[in-house]
């Protein structure tokens, strides 16, 4: 696992996870990708996409209690709030996930050259955005490979993983 010891790579993350942080707790957050890119080719070679699926706290009031027929109910076709989990199964779920995203490197091509990557947010339109983020492309990859990873959920999201990267020609 790469640590960075540059001063400016450890400020952007830092920010970046500070507004991360903002549009989570908010729920205004639906997807975080981040590209790898060749610098001198400007091809994406890598798409790490973590999709979170927040779960809005379900309030049944007496008259909503009532109802059958499924016209007042509020986000039809949701998914059902997940079963409670204890800290500890959660921690291990993550941990599975960090471990898969570890053995990765026995199925992605080896980087070649210098590469940079970008962060992309799929934020809630309402959402305050900085002003130094803006609007991007998808940034997929071209014919790219896709493995699903593994997923965690807790009491209040559920995020799932997927990988896309491009096959050494």
């Amino acid at each position: 696992m790469l640590v960075s010891s540059d001063d400016q790579v450890r400020a952007y993350i830092k920010k970046i996870m500070s507004q991360l942080d903002k549009w989570m707790v908010g729920g205004k957050i639906s997807k975080l990708v981040i590209v790898i890119t060749n610098k001198d080719t400007g091809e994406h070679v890598e798409r790490w996409q973590f999709d979170v699926q927040i779960f809005k706290p379900v309030k049944v009031s007496k008259s909503r209690a009532k109802t059958t027929s499924g016209g007042d109910q509020e986000n039809q076709g949701a998914a059902a709030a997940p079963v409670e989990k204890t800290e500890t199964e959660i921690q291990a779920e993550i941990a599975a996930i960090f471990r898969q995203i570890t053995a990765s490197v026995t199925f992605l091509p080896q980087l070649a050259g210098d590469c940079t990557f970008n962060v992309l947010v799929y934020a809630d339109a309402d959402s305050d955005v900085p002003v130094e983020w803006g609007d991007s492309d998808a940034k997929e990859i071209a014919n790219g490979e896709r493995v699903q990873l593994r997923g965690f959920s807790t009491a209040n999201h559920r995020v799932d993983t997927l990988v896309s990267y491009r096959l050494a020609e």
